[in-house]
């Protein structure tokens, strides 16, 4: 692979991997909240998010990992659909003139 290719392809994957990194914090949030229940554990992730997000380093641990993951893998699904879908004004019809003729 060459240099030029490289530069290309890291240049359009690192917003989602930078957005990746930083999930990884928020991930080791919900691991430090306390709770059993759902709602205890969002109330008490409150109260974990500024301890998580104290070290700006992204956290190493699996779970961690793997919200920073899904979070990148979601990001990138969500620009490519959207992307898709860009160009298409009238979804499943014809354009221009030849809707009109005989």
């Amino acid at each position: 692979m060459t240099t030029k290719k490289l530069t290309k392809l890291l240049a359009l994957y690192l917003p989602y991997i930078l957005l990746g990194l930083v999930a990884t914090n928020f991930g080791e949030a919900w691991r430090l909240a306390e709770g059993k229940e759902l709602g205890d554990k969002i109330m008490s992730m409150m109260g974990t998010v500024p301890l998580a997000f104290a070290n700006p380093l992204p956290s190493l641990h699996p779970l961690d990992i793997l919200v920073g993951l899904c979070c990148g893998a979601g990001l990138r699904l969500a620009v490519y659909l959207r992307g898709k879908n860009a160009k298409k004004y009238r979804h499943g019809m014809e354009y221009g003139s030849a809707r009109w003729s005989a």
